[in-house]
């Protein structure tokens, strides 16, 4: 592909840099460049965008992978439309709600794709109980050394505590890892799409709602 318009996108947390590029006939495309260390990772990306687009998720389509210089990149479809964190609140009450279900419709079809025994290097997953245990571990003892304490903050940590038997053999599946509307667009003809795959995971398919507060 030859490009002959490149503008940056200075918009999301990710440390990839983004650009709108258009090509010779007028078509734009999204371009992501990373850090040639993120080569692996990125092309693991690529791939499973590859396999979640497949099951008919609007989404930006990717379309290319390599290297360029000291850096990756991928070339994925434009979604033409407007950031849906920007457009939603000025939607009526059942507007919003048609597009909650859609959302929810999204992720159903993400979630289908099951977590692989092994990993790239092989090793097996590792088992959902012993993995988020840990992670609450390390939150409960982070939250006991700050010096800020909530008032009611143990009756927090008790439940947890009383509560982690519910992790037992709990499935674990592909995640889009940071679905919230700040990750959504909606194009010109209203449909909404997902963007930005660069937090994908495996895991429990509840904690994927663990981004609910960025937009509740």
């Amino acid at each position: 592909m030859k490009f002959i318009t490149k503008e940056p996108i200075n918009k999301g947390w990710s440390g990839d840099k983004k650009y709108c590029v258009t090509d010779e006939n007028g078509t734009r495309y999204l371009l992501r460049v990373s850090d040639i260390a993120q080569h692996d990772k990125k092309l693991s990306e690529f791939n499973m965008m590859k396999q979640v687009a497949s099951l008919g998720v609007p989404m930006c389509q990717p379309i290319e992978f390599g290297t360029c210089e000291d850096g990756v990149y991928s070339i994925q479809s434009w979604i033409d439309g407007e950031d849906a964190e920007q457009a939603l609140p000025s939607y009526s009450d059942t507007e919003q709600y048609v597009y909650g279900v859609q959302a929810g419709r999204i992720l159903k079809k993400i979630h289908s794709i099951p977590a692989p025994a092994t990993n790239a290097n092989g090793v097996a997953i590792e088992d959902w109980e012993i993995r988020f245990n840990r992670k609450m571990d390390l939150k409960i003892k982070k939250y006991g050394e700050c010096p800020i304490k909530y008032e009611n903050g143990q009756a927090f940590i008790d439940y947890i505590n009383e509560n982690r038997h519910l992790l037992k053999d709990r499935p674990q599946v592909y995640q889009h890892g940071d679905y919230h509307i700040g990750n959504m667009m909606i194009d010109r003809g209203g449909q909404l799409h997902v963007i930005d795959f660069n937090r994908n995971d495996y895991g429990d398919p509840w904690e994927e709602f663990n981004r609910i507060v960025w937009c509740a």
